[in-house]
C-alpha cells in the first residue's frame, strides 16, 4: 500500500474510534454483538488487522451510525477536479445511489403509553391541590395537600355564619 493509502486507512480508522467512543459504546459490547473474539477490535483499531469497508459497515450499524454518515464525516465535501473527475463522480452517485434508510438512523422506539387511568388519576390529583393551595391562600391560612378522594375546603366566610360581621 502507498504512504498516502496507509495514511488515509489510520485517518479513517481514528474517525472510526472516535465514533465508537462518542456514542459511549464499548468495544467489547460490539465484538460481542458482532460475534467477534474478544480482543478484536483493539487490533482492528491498533492496525493488527487491516480495516475493511466490511468493518466500517458493521460497527457503524451497531452504533447506530449510518454508514453513509460515517463516509460523509470522513469526506465532507467534494475536492475539485477537472470535468472528467466531476463527470465520474455524477455517474456513480447515479449508478450506486445512497439508500435512504442509510440516511437518517431508525426512529427509536415509542415509549410505552400510561394507562389512561393512570393519568387521569394524576390529573385530578394535581388539580385537587392546586385548588387546595388557592383555597388556603385565600384565607390566609397554610397551603395544604388535599387528598385526591376529598375536594379542597372552601374558606371560611370571614363574616361569620349569619353572614354579618
Amino acid at each position: 500500500m502507498s504512504k498516502n493509502a496507509d495514511a488515509e486507512v489510520r485517518r479513517l480508522t481514528n474517525l472510526l474510534a472516535s465514533a465508537i467512543k462518542f456514542s459511549n459504546w464499548k468495544q467489547r459490547d460490539i465484538e460481542k454483538t458482532l460475534g467477534w473474539s474478544s480482543g478484536s477490535m483493539s487490533r482492528l483499531l491498533s492496525g493488527g488487522i487491516e480495516l475493511k469497508a466490511k468493518h466500517v459497515t458493521e460497527i457503524c450499524e451497531v452504533i447506530g451510525l449510518p454508514p453513509a454518515r460515517f463516509f460523509h464525516a470522513a469526506y465532507p465535501a467534494a475536492e475539485g477536479g477537472d470535468s472528467s473527475v466531476e463527470r465520474l463522480q455524477s455517474v456513480l452517485s447515479q449508478m450506486h445511489p445512497v439508500l435512504q434508510e442509510e440516511l437518517e438512523p431508525a426512529p427509536p422506539p415509542p415509549a410505552p403509553a400510561a394507562p389512561a387511568s393512570t393519568m387521569q388519576e394524576d390529573v385530578e390529583r394535581m388539580v385537587f391541590n392546586a385548588l387546595a393551595k388557592f383555597f388556603s391562600n385565600l384565607g390566609g391560612g397554610s397551603p395544604q395537600a388535599a387528598s385526591p378522594t376529598s375536594p379542597p375546603k372552601p374558606p371560611e366566610d370571614p363574616r361569620g355564619k349569619n353572614g354579618k360581621k
